[in-house]
């Protein structure tokens, strides 16, 4: 049977429905069918898992409000804090089993999605002031949309531009160190 979706306890159309003009189901079958849309709907998933916990705290006063971004060269979320907007980019850590380097570790990528000219190279590293917080998804690795977030400043630069991010870091199963596995526990550390 094919999904249908209420509002307000009313039957009605998703808006994606309406958009494509075809079922929810047809829609779901093609992404399915993607491995791109695939990844893409589940880092999009991660966002809004995650934009349900920033608006939880906004809605506590434990926040101040929260902008969900979707462009390119901004972060995914800018989140009003204690007279301070913070920058924060979601990130899911990787499928399958991290390289021996990475010991019991997830792994997370850090890296856009355009090219840009870094040290005459085109590279899509991020710099190190892009964002303050990372929200590293695990649910490649535990099927759950759990998070656990850490301040950018404790993230590893590269060696060959020190302006600029590692690509690849380790992320713990669970908290731990500098890793926090809430929001507002990260928040201290800034």
């Amino acid at each position: 049977m094919p999904p249908e979706f209420y509002e307000d306890g009313q039957k009605r159309r998703h808006t994606l429905e309406e958009l494509f003009e075809a079922p929810g189901w047809d829609i779901l079958s093609a992404i399915q069918q993607g491995h791109r849309a695939r990844t893409d709907a589940k880092g999009k998933l991660a966002e809004w898992f995650l934009h349900k916990q920033i608006t939880e705290l906004v809605h506590q006063k434990v926040l101040n409000g929260v902008t969900w971004t979707d462009k390119d060269g901004q972060p995914d979320f800018l989140i009003e804090a204690r007279e301070r907007v913070l920058r924060l980019e979601c990130k899911n850590v990787r499928s399958g089993k991290a390289p021996k380097r990475f010991a019991d570790f997830h792994r997370i990528e850090i890296q856009k999605t355009r090219n840009q000219l870094i040290g005459g190279k085109k590279l899509r590293l991020y710099r190190v002031d892009e964002f303050d917080i990372i929200a590293s998804c695990l649910f490649n690795q535990t099927r759950k949309w759990d998070y656990l977030f850490v301040a950018a400043k404790h993230l590893a630069r590269s060696v060959d531009f020190p302006d600029f991010l590692e690509i690849f870091h380790p992320v713990p199963p669970r908290h731990e160190g500098v890793w926090k596995s809430t929001l507002t526990e990260v928040l201290g550390d800034l």
